[in-house]
């Protein structure tokens, strides 16, 4: 079983770009639940988000939302961690970062995400900005902090300029944005080996109050809710995730 943290940028009082009266916070969290659906579609893999609709983060720590998602998904002993963005200051385009002196399977994960998303963004007449693939060297930018603290291989997406006319169009297009989420699984998918199954139905485990599980598959549901009724649980809720 392969487990994927998906993270999407910003939240709660950080809004991350704006653009056109969109921000960024809000597109990373939509996108990042496509993807989370898409996996779906893939046997033996589960995927958690770093935040959901209600949350800034998921994980209860420091001050600091950044390093409560690193060590969120240090504690899942997770395979993935895949941070979504979008970019900003005028340009134009996709691209990836991965940490300096990442591991090859990581540069291959980095390589087969970008071919896939590429190869969708090539039909919009979108290429990559400048180099998509890039090493994330710039200390003074937060976002390397997730790439060189995560235990797991780590790849943080920046997905077109929400302050691009046409790019945030595109961003506001659902079927855009779900085709956008195919191609990203995809290229996990190609990276990890992962086989194509049935849709598979995802749900929230909420144990006295607790989320136990924030996207489960019935497996781990089964397993969930016994452990919580040998713990004798006072509450246990499932909710459609």
């Amino acid at each position: 079983m392969k487990t994927i943290i998906i993270d999407p940028g910003h939240g709660g009082p950080d809004t991350g770009a704006t653009g056109f009266g969109l921000r960024e916070a809000d597109i990373a969290l939509q996108l990042s639940e496509m993807v989370g659906q898409h996996f779906g579609n893939f046997e033996d893999v589960a995927v958690s988000f770093t935040r959901n609709r209600n949350t800034s983060s998921s994980y209860p720590g420091p001050p600091d939302g950044l390093y409560k998602r690193i060590k969120y998904a240090n504690d899942k002993n997770a395979d993935l961690f895949l941070s979504l963005h979008c970019n900003s200051g005028g340009g134009s385009g996709f691209e990836s970062y991965i940490a300096k002196g990442s591991p090859a399977r990581t540069q291959r994960i980095q390589k087969a995400i970008n071919e896939s998303v590429l190869g969708y963004l090539k039909g919009y007449g979108i290429g990559p900005h400048g180099n998509a693939t890039k090493n994330d060297t710039q200390g003074a930018h937060s976002r390397i902090a997730v790439l060189r603290d995560t235990k797991m291989s780590a790849v943080l997406l920046e997905c077109l300029f929400i302050d691009n006319a046409r790019e945030n169009k595109l961003l506001r297009d659902h079927r855009f944005l779900d085709g956008l989420a195919r191609a990203i699984v995809k290229g996990v998918a190609t990276a990890f080996g992962l086989k194509e199954d049935k849709p598979k139905p995802m749900y929230r485990v909420i144990v006295d109050g607790q989320v136990i599980f924030d996207t489960a598959y019935e497996d781990k549901i089964v397993d969930a809710v016994t452990k919580a009724i040998q713990k004798q649980a006072r509450e246990i809720n499932l909710t459609k995730a």
